[in-house]
């Protein structure tokens, strides 16, 4: 067959054994995925970026994770109630090794850890380091316990206190005259979309992760050079781009004509591991009990 499908009482989960991607998670009767995790290292660049020419300098990490071969998929039974799914790619325009392995549990929680190996030297820096999906657009309300309540980054975080924060996709997003990489928050412990029934998808870090959830993806946000495009320019997507992430680099501030991102808020080209869960849940659950199950 050219499916792996996993079962339990209230879930099932799809995996494409062709791509390796997750193509289908349906928990208690609901659909919550419209495309699987994909490797993602780009956003869409933002004034300081193009100021200190970023899109040139890191463009190869643009289609990285688009542009990959699928090396080897398995699937086997890890323990009692664990089906462990692994996929190993080639990231063909950096010459890097990376691995997702997904842990499938019968509590329909699923366990995500991604391994990044770049293979050659003189690579720059990662833009961002995480996995992209989408969902439908029902699923326009967001929570999360993390930083909030308005966009913050790795070196603007300081007036963002972690906290429980509650929006719609669309009150995430920010008027910025230039379209550009927005609405990312960072320290999250968990977040979930929900439709308006209360159904949704729970997302828990492993132990922290950044995220954004918009109505557009970040190929629809980045242009070819500053102020080219502009928000009322770009039309909203039919569904939720939702980004988990170990992290993105810095967007700094010091200027916007030259001065780049400080070290220490940079990515540099080396071996990263990072993980997240991710479980559907119904009307009526708690997701902070459901947060406590498994590790």
């Amino acid at each position: 067959p050219a499916e792996a499908r996993i079962q339990g009482a209230d879930f099932s989960a799809v995996f494409d054994k062709a791509t390796g991607l997750l193509k289908s998670y349906i928990y208690e009767g609901t659909a919550l995925i419209r495309t699987g995790l994909e490797p993602n290292f780009w956003r869409a660049p933002t004034d300081n970026d193009f100021g200190n020419s970023m899109p040139r300098r890191q463009g190869v990490w643009r289609k990285a994770g688009d542009n990959r071969t699928l090396d080897k998929f398995s699937v086997a039974q890890e323990g009692p109630g664990i089906v462990r799914v692994e996929a190993l790619y080639t990231l063909i325009d950096v010459s890097s090794a990376y691995q997702v392995t997904y842990r499938i549990f019968g509590t329909s929680d699923i366990v995500v850890s991604v391994v990044l190996t770049p293979g050659k030297r003189g690579l720059p820096e990662l833009p961002r380091l995480g996995m992209k999906m989408t969902l439908p657009a029902a699923f326009a309300t967001v929570r999360w316990f993390g930083r909030g309540p308005h966009e913050n980054y790795i070196d603007r975080k300081s007036s963002a206190f972690v906290g429980y924060y509650g929006a719609s996709v669309f009150e995430t997003l920010v008027p910025y005259v230039s379209i550009q990489e927005y609405g990312n928050r960072t320290d999250c412990r968990w977040a979930m979309l929900a439709d308006r029934a209360g159904n949704g998808l729970l997302a828990i870090g492993l132990p922290w992760f950044d995220f954004s959830a918009l109505p557009y993806t970040a190929e629809d946000l980045t242009q070819d050079s500053r102020g080219q495009k502009h928000p009322y320019e770009i039309a909203m997507r039919d569904f939720v781009s939702l980004s988990l992430d170990y992290g993105q680099m810095g967007v700094g501030s010091d200027d916007s004509w030259g001065a780049r991102e400080h070290p220490q808020y940079r990515l540099t080209a080396q071996r990263y591991a990072y993980s997240f869960r991710i479980r559907g849940f119904a009307a009526g659950e708690d997701p902070a009990a459901l947060v406590a199950g498994i590790r």
